[in-house]
């Protein structure tokens, strides 16, 4: 039941792509958006460092992207009270993945990053996923190795991790976890987009990483201020047509509604005829990340006539990554980055080479090691 629907969702939205196409829209003489980051293989991206390998959003797992040899870090971004750029998906501590102080799994909704200073987020440790968090670690905990004691990093200390690494090729998705509906739960401590986005610029360019940096958020409002700030940032559109994901993540498009999504930065998916492609190259966008699920092949064609890429997410299932690639796209987020790489491998795409710093303690062999030393120390109780 489930795949046919899924085989309905991409019917429908081809049929709409060539709807439009049809209408006499001409996109071939919009003007096409020009990316700052050049990338010179398919863009295999680590989603969260690959979070079904390594503890998520952590130095530990972009070492471990760059040692499987990812094109592209993913990752989220929120800021704390005292204004600077942390790592983490949820801007509340997740209780399925940190613990406080006192060692315990923190509850729901009690630890707002946002209203933290960077030295009481830093004292949590999020290098063991929690094995009553049930959905979560059924489909994430089984494979992943849990590193315990680790920190929530800086977008700085990622930057310093890929240059100790000597990678000067490695790049980085950075989401501006912004969200923009009141209604969202997200919405209250939300930080003033502007704020937001000239904080994540000034250390881009601190660290001279425009050409290595592209800008994803699912709030549009944060693109366009970047593209304000600094235009040689790249631009990513994040997008989600179902509303469930839409309340948890974000641009919820609302299609036929009347009232416009507050994602879109002030535009109405329903004056693009629902076309999200349109949407994210109205707002200057280089490329668009929908949702797997709501991606076809005219829907790349038309990303690609107007000089967009196509970068969809979260995709783990071999069977789909290769239908992806089939497809056209120009890259793939997922959370099993030693899937991708087998999968990409053998449809004959070209991909880095793994890059490894074996003297680095987030090295994929020092950093289970050290778990194990612990393991031993403890009589045998820390997680692996």
């Amino acid at each position: 039941m489930k795949n046919n629907k899924r085989a309905w969702k991409r019917f429908l939205l081809a049929g709409l792509a060539a709807t439009v196409l049809s209408a006499g829209i001409n996109i071939v003489d919009m003007k096409a958006a020009h990316a700052k980051v050049k990338f010179d293989v398919f863009d295999f991206e680590a989603h969260r460092g690959g979070r079904d390998a390594r503890p998520e959003n952590t130095l530990v797992s972009f070492a471990y992207a760059m040692e499987m040899g990812a094109t592209t870090l993913e990752m989220d971004m929120q800021m704390t009270k005292d204004g600077h750029i942390v790592i983490s998906h949820n801007p509340v501590m997740n209780p399925n993945i940190a613990k406080g102080p006192d060692g315990q799994y923190v509850k729901a909704g009690m630890y707002d990053i946002r209203t933290m200073t960077l030295a009481e987020v830093k004292q949590f440790d999020i290098g063991t996923m929690n094995p009553a968090a049930g959905d979560y670690y059924e489909g994430h905990g089984k494979t992943q190795v849990s590193v315990p004691g680790t920190e929530m990093p800086t977008l700085e200390e990622v930057f310093e991790l890929a240059n100790s690494y000597g990678n000067d090729k490695i790049c980085f998705n950075i989401e501006t976890k912004s969200y923009a509906d009141p209604l969202d739960p997200g919405y209250k401590n939300n930080p003033d987009p502007k704020k937001f986005v000239n904080a994540v610029n000034e250390i881009v360019k601190k660290y001279h990483m425009e050409d290595r940096v592209t800008l994803q958020s699912f709030d549009w409002r944060t693109l366009s201020i970047m593209k304000k700030v600094n235009p040689n940032i790249t631009l990513v559109a994040l997008s989600s047509e179902q509303e469930s994901w839409g309340r948890q993540e974000g641009c919820y498009l609302k299609k036929g509604e009347k009232k416009a999504s507050p994602w879109l930065g002030g535009l109405n998916i329903n004056d693009f005829n629902g076309d999200y492609v349109k949407a994210a190259h109205a707002i200057g966008a280089d490329v668009v990340s929908p949702y797997w699920e709501e991606l076809s092949p005219q829907l790349v064609s038309e990303a690609h006539a107007l000089g967009m890429k196509v970068v969809p997410w979260t995709v783990n299932d071999p069977k789909v990554m290769g239908m992806l690639v089939d497809m056209g796209v120009d890259g793939i987020i997922t959370d099993k980055p030693w899937v991708g790489r087998e999968v990409l491998t053998k449809k004959g795409i070209e991909l880095r080479q793994p890059t490894v710093n074996e003297r680095s303690p987030y090295h994929t062999g020092t950093a289970v090691n050290n778990v194990e030393t612990k393991k031993l120390a403890n009589g045998g109780d820390a997680a692996i």
